[in-house]
This record gives C-alpha cells, structure tokens and sequence, in this order.
C-alpha cells in the first residue's frame, strides 16, 4: 500500500504545476485585453510620446508574458530534457541519518519531488547500468540485441527505449536523484560510450537517455567477492527511477534474442520484484533471483527501504556481508535465502520462467528448448570482451552472435544486426559441452 500510494502521488507536482500555469494564463489574458483597450484609446487621442511609451510597456508584458507561459526548464524538451537541473537541494549533509536500524537516511518520501518525464510512449523501458571502460562494450551489444528485436518484431517500435544510468560524483542529494532529469553522455572519451547515442540508425529505431545516480556509499559490513560487484550496488538506487510503472534491469553482459515485450506482458504487475532464475549447473533449481535480469515495479518508498536494509547489520542473509551485492540484498527482501523470519513480504517477487534469461550451462535444459529464449545471460563463464582471441568468438553460437551484434551496432548497420542469427534447439543444447575449453 505504501509502496503504491507513493507512485499515485508522482502526478501531483505535475498536475498542480499545469494547473497553476493555466490559472496564470488566463489572469494574464485578461490583463492583456484590458491593456489593449486602454492603448487603443489613449493611442488614438494622446501624444506620439504616449504611444512610445505604451509601445515599450506591451514589449515588457510580452516577455513576461512568455516567461509565465514557458515550461520552467529548457530541460523539458525532447532535446534535453533535464539538464538544469540543482546540484544540491538538500545541502551535502542534510540527507545523513544517525546509525539506528532504518534511520541511516533522512530523506522524506512526503515531499513533493518535480520529476521529468521518461519517453514518450515508451511502454518497454530497459535500464542498463554502465562504468567507463569494457562495460560500455557490454551495453553497447545489449543496446545492439534490442534495437535488433525491434527490427524483427516492428510492432515494438515507437514502443522501447532504453536508459543508460551512471554514478555522477556532483550529484549530491537522493531527492535531487529523484528528479531523474536527462543528461548529456558522461563518457564520450571511451569510443564504446560514445557510441551508446551518437549512432542514429540505432537511435531512430530504440531512443536512448543517460540518467545520473548518486555515489552510493559502502556498507560497514560489505566485503564484496569480485571489485565489480561493489560498483554493481551503485544499481540500487535505480530502483526508485519510477517514471515508468516498471522497468527492466539488465546486466550489460545480457543479450535481448526475441519476445522483450513477452518480459513485460506476460509478468503481473502486482510483482514488485519479478528476477531471472540464479541456476547453477542444475535445471531444477529455481529459488533463487540473479539480478542480472529484473523487471521492476519501481518507487521511492521501495528504493529507501530497501537501501536501509543495506546499513543494517543483521540484513545481509546469506553471507553476512553482502557479498553477492545487490543480487543478495534482492534475495533477502524476497525471503529467497537466509532463514525464514516468519513476517509476510511486503514486496511481492517472482522468480522468471528460465526461458527469459538463459545462462549458457543451462542451455541444455528442457525449458530453454520448448519455448525460444528470450535472452541470454553470459553468467558462470568468461564475458565475451574477456575473450583474448576474436576469432575464438566464432566457436560458439553464443559468442559468436554476441561478437556479431556488437560489430553491427559499432558499424551503425541495422542490415548485419538483423542478419545475426540464432540456431535451432538442436544445436543450443550442446554447447555446454565446449564450455570447459575457454
């Protein structure tokens, strides 16, 4: 309930802004035509001295004028929509809470935030989190794959976009996260990054936004297994990224094959967390949610309380020291490991069927053959930009369709990105029988 009433309340800045602005119009109206008449009379009957200076004071009422009519921020248009934004609402420290459990931020959820809009009609929004380096690669194939869905699928276009987030040092306060305005890609100096937006036979078919996240600081008890997955945690706070109803979460070593709608439409609404299986070499297990893939029903209140559980020492449920990052935080708010509490979740989950995200020693499992995979997830083996040799990219249809994409997004070339192709289930199956040789 808390968690929903939040989401309703989005629309009353909006609205109340509209509103506002229409009431100014029609004051302002009404002051224009009373002014109008008046000139007229005193222009017809006064000095040329008395029509100048009318002249000058109708040029000042139009431009103030326009500025009431004007949208508060240039940051609203399609081009750049958000990039005035403040650096700093609250102040550097005013969002610091004390060390007790579920007080360690001080940010009220009640306050009115004035958010910027996400994409027009975008009802498949992706959000893939990027650092500047073999990441940008990563995503760049990703962001690839879906431009190639849509090519396949047309219906689906007009209809998916994708947001790139990043850890923006300037940014200062969670409540000015929340305004989620658009900016400019950070990491241009990394050809990959670059490429993310400056390549328009991609964009024309899957419009792209970088949104800017808040450096999250490190729990006291975090002793995360692989460096990466410290950055990873920075992924939480793009979970109260709540301009669309739900979102999908995709690690960029993930590769969209087919079906990205079917992700949404076939998963109820009423899941706050709906995650891919975390398999390992067993296709029987299923309890488990990786955070390589998550549709989210995002909010402020979901995001807050689920950073809390982050500084809370007794949260970490497995391991004690949240060393799977956010995939192990998302675990323990669902109930999926650690021992039972005995309280009803409050945010409902669902662990995805396998065939929408697949990892490689799970290809051969029957439920990857029966219904086509939607995506595939490069987890428990080598990433594919880790492979030394290009050529040994041509070894496996897995590798070599992410190798293909990756060239046809770099080349700007929709024709070699529909021309990557996927192999029957006959051939899918085998390949963890070669896994061992990389």
């Amino acid at each position: 309930m808390g968690s929903q009433g939040l989401r309703n309340s989005h629309t009353g800045p909006i609205m109340s802004s509209t509103i506002t602005r229409r009431i100014l119009f029609c004051g302002t109206l009404a002051a224009i035509v009373l002014f109008l008449v008046t000139a007229f009379h005193y222009t017809a009957l006064g000095s040329p001295e008395t029509s100048e200076k009318i002249g000058k004071f109708a040029s000042t009422v139009k431009t103030q004028v326009q500025e009431i009519l004007s949208p508060a921020s240039s940051a609203t248009t399609e081009e750049h929509p958000g990039d005035e934004v403040s650096s700093d609402i609250y102040g550097t420290d005013s969002e610091k809470g004390t060390d007790e459990v579920g007080k360690h931020f001080h940010v009220d959820l009640s306050t009115e935030v004035t958010r910027f809009g996400g994409i027009e009609g975008c009802e498949y929004p992706v959000v893939i989190h990027i650092t500047p380096d073999v990441h940008c690669t990563g995503a760049l194939a990703l962001y690839g794959s879906i431009v190639r869905n849509v090519l396949l699928q047309p219906a689906l276009q007009e209809k998916t976009c994708v947001h790139f987030t990043y850890v923006d040092p300037e940014l200062k306060t969670i409540h000015a996260m929340y305004r989620w305005p658009a900016r400019d890609n950070p990491f241009t100096e990394v050809a990959d990054c670059a490429a993310l937006d400056n390549t328009p036979a991609l964009n024309d078919i899957v419009p792209v936004r970088f949104q800017a996240l808040v450096q999250i600081e490190k729990p006291a008890i975090m002793e995360a297994a692989m460096d990466t997955w410290l950055t990873a945690l920075n992924k939480v706070h793009s979970w109260g990224f709540d301009v669309y109803p739900r979102i999908l979460l995709l690690d960029a070593d993930s590769m969209i094959l087919t079906d990205l709608d079917l992700i949404f439409d076939e998963t109820s609404p009423e899941y706050t967390i709906a995650g891919a299986a975390d398999q390992w070499h067993n296709c029987r297990d299923r309890g488990r949610i990786n955070g390589g893939m998550i549709l989210l029903r995002p909010s402020r209140y979901f995001h807050i309380t689920a950073l809390e559980r982050l500084y809370d020492p007794s949260a970490s449920c497995k391991s004690g020291k949240w060393d799977q990052s956010e995939q192990e935080l998302l675990n323990c708010i669902c109930g999926t490991v650690g021992e039972d509490r005995g309280a009803p979740n409050e945010f409902a989950c669902l662990v995805m069927p396998l065939y929408n995200s697949i990892w490689p020693r799970n290809y051969g499992c029957s439920a990857a053959n029966v219904i086509p995979m939607r995506s595939i997830h490069f987890a428990a083996v080598p990433k594919p930009w880790k492979i030394d040799e290009e050529e040994r990219l041509g070894e496996r249809f897995d590798y070599g369709f992410w190798k293909c994409v990756r060239d046809g997004a770099r080349a700007q070339d929709l024709d070699d990105l529909v021309a990557c192709e996927i192999p029957a289930s006959n051939v899918t199956r085998l390949v963890p029988e070669s896994l061992e040789g990389l």
